[in-house]
């Protein structure tokens, strides 16, 4: 089974419709998104609007839970946007309601059996689907006891990217597809279940209309600094992975 993962798109239409145009002509058997289409930047429903055309299988991210949240009046609008941008104001008013309804039915983790491996897909982290951070510095002796029945775990979250192998399980986050942090550039992995082959892959698109949209929300200057220099942060060649 071929298997598209990627991650973390947090609003940016522009990275998400390059991804897309990018693995619309590859041959795989299904894509699943690890969550946040909320966060940082305006095109959420765009995104929202993407992930539903092209039938990917989704998890619900930490930024997802915030808006339900702001949905059912158990956070505010105004703390989240001190915190992660203008992209919070206002936003329980645009997005459709066959948006709002995709995500209230999504869940941070979920499980997938092939004829040759078991999978298990999280957000987060095992032991916290939605908000555990797994980076590549962890220490991984403290939750694959519990799980390692598991081939492959594949985690998003940290904007990161990652490959280790404990025992028979292979660790996997392909870092973010929206809003790298790593310096290695938005990207995605291919694996191949039965080979094991794992493969990262970056995308290219033109990211200077998202940028005048920073700059045209008026963000707080930290903000807007913060937001833009994710963006234009050079990449480097990710090494990890059995083909990198």
């Amino acid at each position: 089974m071929r298997i598209i993962f990627f991650s973390d798109a947090h609003g940016n239409q522009y990275a998400a419709r390059a991804f897309f145009q990018t693995v619309s002509p590859l041959d795989y058997d299904l894509l699943v998104f690890g969550g946040d289409v909320f966060g940082y930047y305006y095109g959420c429903n765009e995104v929202l609007d993407l992930l539903r055309q092209h039938h990917v299988l989704c998890l619900l991210g930490n930024h997802d839970q915030y808006y339900l949240d702001i949905l059912s009046g158990a956070r505010e609008e105004t703390a989240l946007v001190r915190r992660y941008g203008s992209t919070y104001r206002g936003i329980a008013d645009r997005i459709s309601l066959d948006n709002r309804n995709h995500l209230a039915g999504l869940n941070p983790s979920l499980t997938l059996e092939t004829g040759d491996s078991r999978l298990l897909f999280a957000h987060g982290s095992p032991l916290d689907p939605l908000n555990g951070r797994i980076y590549p510095d962890h220490d991984f002796s403290d939750f694959f006891s519990p799980i390692s029945d598991y081939d492959y775990i594949f985690l998003g979250h940290t904007h990161h990217r990652l490959y280790i192998k404990s025992n028979k399980t292979t660790v996997i986050n392909p870092g973010s597809i929206g809003q790298q942090r790593d310096g290695k550039g938005c990207g995605y992995v291919i694996l191949e279940t039965r080979t094991g082959q794992v493969s990262f892959q970056n995308i290219q698109y033109a990211n200077e209309p998202l940028i005048q949209e920073i700059k045209a929300h008026r963000e707080a200057p930290e903000m807007e600094a913060r937001l833009i220099e994710v963006l234009t942060r050079k990449p480097r060649i990710f090494s990890g992975g059995n083909t990198a």
